[in-house]
């Protein structure tokens, strides 16, 4: 019997797998991004040879981690999903030693890469944007579900630059009475109310990520100043931003609403889906017509972002696209799952993953971080 054959990725920074090249109806054709708990590649269907992105996690690693109850969630919140500005889980595949989760490929990548090459967007393009994204989020709000790391890193975009938001690996259940106390995400994108290690209303932070993240597509740049870590803390704490008076009134007043730092000033998501900046016409054409022709004088408050841990679920630089997903291939992923989840990863036969820190090799973009104090975030 021919041996399959295999290629090497890394996990983090102490699993080694091997991903074969060929499994279920799905060719390999690269690694596109990594993670702490998977690899990301980019993958083709045998018979329509469509393009879909695969995220690669190893069941051993699962265990190890003690990460099982996350993986569930975040596997059974993306299959109960569908609406067009979510990233969409197509198909489940799984072998001895992996698990591949078959999505859509988003040809255009991270919003926060387009920000960062080609400088703040014009408030068309970000009208356009920013209202695919408050859909999403009113959508997975409605069914009481918080996403918990909102940022431009999240937002991906397809061939016609359509916002999608992906990597629901924090999301979280909720009900109207009851807070979170866990901090999630990137301190950066984080509101008061976690930083200051209170309690939380999930949806109001989501609230509050929005706001900056919007801050950031409209100015190229993130609201806050300071580069020290204590520092950082107290300005995002006391809301202690300007936002510029270079942008419409309108937009200058949705911002100040989703970053009041009372979260139960906030908007909800079918609030702020009515506000009159996004209410306005917004028939935008391809991006090079509606980018700022000016990038911004520094990228440097941009980079920081990138400085601060990421959760650990996060895939950086995980290119997820939306093509034509046929529409038997998200029944697939619908009706997946007949055997029960937690035994396609507890009964762990031995595994291809390998504990090997001395064959990894450091990615050239990958970004230093900052030991975090209190508090610690997921």
């Amino acid at each position: 019997m021919e041996q399959q054959q295999t290629i090497s990725a890394c996990i983090g920074d102490e699993f080694q797998i091997e991903i074969p090249l060929h499994f279920g109806h799905y060719d390999y054709v690269r690694t596109i991004g990594s993670g702490s708990f998977s690899v990301v590649a980019l993958v083709t269907e045998r018979n329509t040879h469509q393009q879909f992105a695969c995220k690669i996690c190893s069941r051993q690693l699962i265990i190890t981690k003690n990460i099982f109850d996350r993986f569930e969630r975040e596997v059974r919140i993306m299959q109960s999903f569908c609406h067009p500005s979510l990233v969409q889980l197509c198909d489940v595949v799984y072998d001895q030693n992996l698990i591949y989760l078959i999505m859509e490929y988003c040809l255009n990548g991270e919003l926060f890469q387009v920000i960062a090459d080609h400088g703040r967007l014009n408030e068309e393009l970000s009208r356009k944007m920013f209202s695919q994204i408050v859909d999403g989020m009113a959508y997975i709000h409605s069914r009481d579900i918080v996403h918990r790391d909102l940022k431009p890193e999240n937002i991906l975009l397809d061939a016609d630059m359509n916002a999608k938001i992906s990597d629901f690996g924090l999301c979280h259940q909720v009900d109207d009475k009851s807070l979170l106390k866990t901090p999630c995400g990137s301190p950066f994108y984080a509101p008061p109310e976690i930083l200051s290690s209170q309690p939380y209303d999930g949806k109001s932070s989501d609230v509050w990520s929005l706001g900056v993240v919007l801050y950031t597509m409209v100015t190229g740049a993130l609201p806050w100043k300071e580069t020290n870590q204590i520092q950082l803390f107290q300005q995002i704490i006391d809301a202690n931003f300007t936002i510029p008076r270079n942008l419409s009134p309108q937009l200058r007043d949705l911002i100040s609403r989703l970053m009041r730092p009372d979260p139960a000033d906030r908007p909800p998501m079918t609030e702020i889906a009515k506000h009159p900046w996004l209410i306005g016409d917004y028939s935008a054409d391809p991006l090079q017509s509606v980018l700022m022709q000016q990038k911004p004088q520094s990228n440097h408050r941009l980079e920081n972002a990138q400085s601060v841990p990421k959760n650990t679920a996060s895939m950086k630089r995980a290119l997820i696209v939306r093509p034509n997903v046929p529409q038997s291939a998200i029944s697939s992923a619908k009706n997946q799952h007949k055997q029960p989840l937690q035994s396609l990863i507890r009964k762990v036969p031995p595994s291809s993953a390998k504990r090997n820190k001395s064959s990894i090799v450091q990615k050239g973009n990958s970004q230093p971080t900052i030991v975090m104090s209190q508090p610690s975030f997921e």
